[in-house]
């Protein structure tokens, strides 16, 4: 439970010695030499009610008078209303809600004061009811011959308790009449045998444990019947490609009664990141090879944001995307099957000394990487992380790719003004890096430096660290100067060109894009100019070598060797110097680096900590995002820690820090909810000591009382 005084409070004066003797208080006078601090004796438990009943919360105090006494609830005195009441007496305040409602939910203090001292107490107040309607417009997608994949959104209101499941109701242009068609845990389902004779509507209610809500708005009028045309997949594939079964669209809903083990067979590991590992998979009843993504997700907000990306996935039914087929939580496990892609990533594809890069094969993947984000597009969804890593190849033999992670996806429909604070710096858009609203054009831009760097094997923005690259992008100045250049066609040029645009209103989207005459050409009868790898290959070296700076930070500071993605959480130590180099035992880039460092160590004075830049109060609004900026002195290089009140915080998809090799730190809190009001405090340390600042994140709500619930059942 949070104890932060509040900043400001009108207090109610609670009442005098004297006024104590005429009513009697059944205490004796209090004498100067026993004064006491005020205390509270008897508050009540969280509180948990259904809308429409009273609530009561009666604090008991005591301590010398006179005391005053303020209820509060996000940092604003609570006044009498015609709903609200408070009532004083000399020894407790009682504050009466007539009839909950939704509005009511949240974190209350009583505060109580005298010239001795003061003491709080808080209490969390949870209105439960049906949820509300889920929000928006259902959607059908891959309409097939007698099936659909219905999409929606969940509620804006989950009625103070978890959306349990999702009632579907169908409406067809013979009967006329709403009915029931089904229920499922998940925002997504497929509808099954439907007829081509009739025109369907659907819609849908959120249903929790208090009952169930009004339904959600009606779908368009959808007919079945006339299978859709296939996305376009030009691309001249090899016979193993061509037999590639049809991939099986499932609809995931997370498994809680079994582990993943006992369904698949847990074998070799494929690799790891950031937020998990990645193990081959052998589905015991098929015997199909499937990749296991497992996360580690500790907090309630950790198993959330894994759930929203296995829901966007359920929407994501494409040949050119990865599907995900099943998922499994256990604790604080939560595993991911998906769809496995073993040609690894197309950048490392191409640079293989048996392929032969042209114009053409950079339009055939160009293309399938438009379709992709296309399709991702209709969907009302942003991928936000499209770079090579996340572009893979089917096998290893063919062209054909799919685009994976989609860990940082928004549903951009009916969100509002969104912006973000994360992504890589080398393909993040510029509207990003200046934390303006973002758009589908967020992923042109990346698309569009993808497509710079397949066709030249040159990085328009990348820069020796982060702060250089950032500043790239952000200035958008890039050009095809370089003699790389001169064996690309003009339409490649104006194909990169107008995705390369600051402004994003100017960017194409993926349906112009597929409309282009560079990717309309045809790619059979073009010319086939091979292509140098040679910058290909340096660049996916430099690439390689950067990611290694995240394990040498503090050696960065020094060679301005830094790293450009990836980043850490803190900085390494130097160590202890070496002794002189000796520069025929050094085999690598990164040897030098480091050995060099080293020797040098010793010359920087050794100073304790301390901040040049600290971080200072935030106020944000509920489903943005905050960020702390500081800087820190001081060598060795310190190590750093934030806490949240008096809590250390784990980096997590919601908490991501930066600390680069200038000394600037940062801490970016992504999708800012109720529970994120607190104290933030940085501290760092090394040898000599240490150094700590502190601010305050206050998050508003659009609308009193809106968010405040969820605030309350995090804490909870």
């Amino acid at each position: 439970m949070k104890s932060r005084r509040p900043k400001t409070s009108l207090p109610l004066v609670l009442g005098t010695e004297s006024d104590a003797t005429v009513k009697k208080k059944p205490t004796s006078k209090i004498s100067p030499k026993a004064a006491m601090p005020p205390q509270i004796i008897q508050f009540p438990e969280d509180q948990k009610v259904r809308a429409g009943e009273p609530v009561e919360l009666l604090g008991k105090v005591t301590g010398t008078q006179p005391i005053t006494c303020t209820w509060m609830k996000f940092r604003k005195q609570i006044q009498d209303s015609e709903l609200i009441k408070v009532e004083n007496s000399e020894g407790g305040s009682k504050l009466t809600i007539l009839a909950a409602r939704q509005e009511h939910c949240g974190c209350y203090t009583l505060l109580v004061e005298n010239k001795l001292g003061s003491r709080q107490a808080q209490v969390n107040l949870t209105v439960v009811d049906k949820p509300d309607p889920p929000a928006g417009i259902p959607c059908a997608s891959d309409i097939r011959s007698s099936s659909l994949t219905l999409s929606w959104y969940g509620s804006s209101y989950d009625g103070g308790s978890a959306v349990q499941s999702y009632s579907i109701e169908i409406w067809d242009s013979v009967d006329k009449m709403w009915k029931e068609l089904a229920t499922c845990r998940s925002t997504s389902f497929n509808v099954q045998d439907l007829l081509p004779d009739r025109e369907y509507k659907f819609r849908v209610r959120a249903i929790n444990v208090y009952g169930t809500s009004e339904p959600s708005q009606e779908s368009e009028l959808t007919t079945v019947g006339e299978k859709p045309e296939e996305p376009k997949d030009e691309v001249e594939v090899s016979d193993d490609d061509e037999k590639e079964p049809e991939v099986d669209y499932r609809t995931v809903t997370v498994n809680t009664e079994q582990k993943v083990s006992d369904l698949y067979n847990i074998e070799e590991r494929l690799g790891s990141g950031k937020f998990g590992q990645v193990f081959r998979l052998v589905e015991k009843k098929t015997g199909k090879i499937w990749a296991g993504k497992f996360f580690k997700a500790y907090s309630a907000k950790e198993k959330e944001n894994i759930r929203e990306e296995i829901g966007i996935m359920n929407c994501l039914h494409h040949p050119k995307l990865v599907q995900c087929v099943d998922a499994f939580e256990e604790k604080a496990n939560i595993v991911m099957v998906l769809e496995i892609v073993s040609g690894g990533e197309l950048f490392e594809r191409i640079i293989d000394e048996d392929f032969e890069l042209t114009e053409r094969e950079c339009i055939q993947y160009m293309r399938q990487i438009s379709e992709g984000v296309e399709y991702i597009h209709k969907q009302g969804i942003v991928h936000l992380d499209l770079k090579p890593e996340n572009i893979m190849c089917v096998n290893k033999t063919g062209t054909r790719i799919k685009l994976i992670d989609f860990g940082l996806a928004r549903r951009l429909e009916n969100a509002g003004s969104l912006k973000v604070l994360f992504g890589t710096p080398e393909f993040v858009a510029p509207e990003v890096i200046n934390y303006e609203p973002i758009g589908y054009a967020t992923d042109m831009w990346s698309i569009g430096v993808i497509c710079y760097i397949l066709v030249s094997g040159l990085s328009p923005f990348m820069g020796d660290n982060d702060n250089e690259t950032l500043a790239n992008v952000t200035s958008a100045t890039w050009d095809f100067d370089d003699e790389a250049f001169d064996e690309i066609s003009e339409d490649a040029k104006d194909f990169i060109s107008n995705l390369l645009k600051k402004d994003m209103k100017n960017r194409l989207n993926c349906t112009q894009c597929l409309q282009h005459p560079w990717l309309m050409k045809d790619t059979k009868t073009m010319e086939a100019k091979k292509l140098s790898k040679d910058r290909m290959k340096k660049y996916m070296a430099r690439r390689k070598w950067q990611k290694t700076g995240n394990a040498v930070r503090a050696i960065g500071r020094l060679s301005s060797m830094a790293m450009i993605s990836g980043l850490s959480g803190r900085k390494s130590s130097t160590g202890s110097p070496t002794s002189p180099l000796n520069a025929e035992k050094l085999e690598s880039e990164e040897d030098v680096s480091q050995a060099f460092l080293e020797a040098v160590a010793e010359e920087k004075p050794h100073v304790k900590p301390y901040f040049s830049k600290t971080i200072r109060d935030l106020e944000v609004v509920e489903g943005s995002a905050a960020r702390f900026d500081c800087k820190i002195e001081g060598y060795p290089d310190p190590e750093v820690v934030w806490f949240k009140d008096d809590q250390s915080i784990r980096e997590s998809r919601h908490f991501q820090i930066d600390y680069d090799e200038d000394g600037n730190c940062s801490l970016i809190i992504s999708d800012v909810c109720g529970d994120d009001d607190a104290k933030y405090t940085c501290k760092a340390v090394n040898s000599l000591g240490e150094a700590t600042c502190t601010a305050e994140l206050i998050v508003e709500t659009m609308e009193e009382g809106e968010g405040e619930g969820e605030e309350e059942e995090e804490e909870e």
